[in-house]
């Protein structure tokens, strides 16, 4: 017999779909694979692009899904999309880097929400997945043309060190530890961490890079979750 999944299961479900999600239909938005490869799906009322090539939906969701555990202890709040030059697995500087931080509510994992409460998380992601539809409208061309030479990765921040390590390199080895905002600001809390342990430094962009812009999409506060991309 299968037994019930826990309430902290089902928690930790609402925040890796979103990530999923998320991912899935910037990718859309942006170009990065042909329009032909998704599929529109529903999504907390909204309706969302998903690819339906199943070894990306894999990747995605591996990548995604090996998060839960420090996303419910709230050592990784950070997952960013870098769409970058080159093919996958190779090296490539950053071209765009979608930035997808969240924050659950104390006791989110454990006690159960209102009506309310789920009413207005579903608006919120609703709002996020509607913004990111009009990415093209909000963000400058893909330098060389979408299509063309051009990848993705995903990103973990962590607060403190040894989550990549933790996970194992076969589900996740991109870690960064005491971060910055896109917009230069350190968001990293006193852990002591050291900056440079395993982190991807071609996923960043270079300090001394030119025409760098933050293009805000949606912040929106919840009693479950804050999200911000």
């Amino acid at each position: 017999t299968s037994q019930r999944r826990s309430q902290v299961d089902l928690r930790l479900d609402v925040i890796t779909e979103f990530l999923e999600a998320a991912t899935h239909h910037t990718l859309h938005a942006r170009g990065v694979y042909p329009k032909d490869l998704f599929e529109s799906r529903a999504f907390y009322g909204a309706r969302v692009q998903r690819s339906r090539h199943p070894d990306l939906e894999t990747y995605i969701g591996d990548a995604i899904h090996a998060l839960r555990v420090p996303i419910s202890r709230g050592d990784v709040q950070r997952v960013v999309l870098v769409i970058k030059e080159g093919d996958a697995g190779q090296d490539g500087l950053p071209l765009e880097r979608h930035v997808f931080d969240f924050c659950l509510r104390p006791g989110y994992l454990h006690k159960t929400p209102t009506a309310e409460d789920v009413n207005q998380l579903a608006a919120a992601f609703a709002a996020c997945m509607s913004k990111i539809s009009f990415l093209d409208s909000t963000l400058p061309p893909i330098p060389g043309g979408v299509l063309s030479g051009v990848t993705f990765e995903l990103v973990a921040y962590a607060n403190k060190q040894g989550i990549a390590r933790e996970l194992g390199t076969d589900a996740w080895s991109e870690e960064r530890v005491g971060v910055e905002n896109d917009d230069g600001r350190d968001r990293s809390t006193n852990y002591g961490a050291d900056r440079s342990m395993n982190s991807e430094k071609q996923m960043e962009f270079p300090a001394n890079a030119g025409g760098k812009q933050t293009y805000p999409v949606k912040t929106t506060k919840t009693n479950l979750i804050d999200i911000d991309v």
